[in-house]
């Protein structure tokens, strides 16, 4: 199942930028969340995410933030499936990242864009007859 989730949060840890045998970057990284609770109301108990980025958006990441930031993040959920060693299936869920940065009501950022190296692929047109 797949859906849209947006959240504030503070990163839990430093997140952990790896690189793939094809030289493709990931990230792994955990947000906690503590849900807002009127005052003299019971405050609910703190969430925690597993955020996963992929290529230059998880090198940003990991570049600009670091444990205790507060960030705001748009993704989706993804649950992921996996058997233990000892054969029992198990699932979590966890939120593939789209977009993030910091929280400008505890933060200030300066912006600076990345230019491409590299021009962007697209894909060949398609020549005779639509099948």
């Amino acid at each position: 199942m797949t859906a849209a989730i947006g959240l504030v949060g503070t990163l839990a840890a430093d997140p952990e930028l790896r690189y793939s045998p094809a030289g493709k970057a990931w990230l792994r990284a955990r947000v906690s969340v503590r849900p807002y609770a009127p005052a003299g109301s019971e405050k609910p108990p703190t969430a925690f995410y597993e955020l996963v980025a992929f290529g230059s958006l998880a090198e940003h990441l990991a570049e600009s933030c670091s444990k205790g930031a507060r960030i705001v993040v748009a993704g989706r959920f993804d649950d992921e499936r996996w058997t233990d060693r000892r054969g029992i299936e198990r699932t979590s869920q966890r939120i593939i990242v789209d977009a993030c940065g910091p929280d400008l009501r505890w933060a200030t950022a300066t912006v600076t864009e990345v230019r491409r190296t590299e021009p962007v692929r697209r894909p060949a047109a398609r020549s005779g007859s639509d099948e």
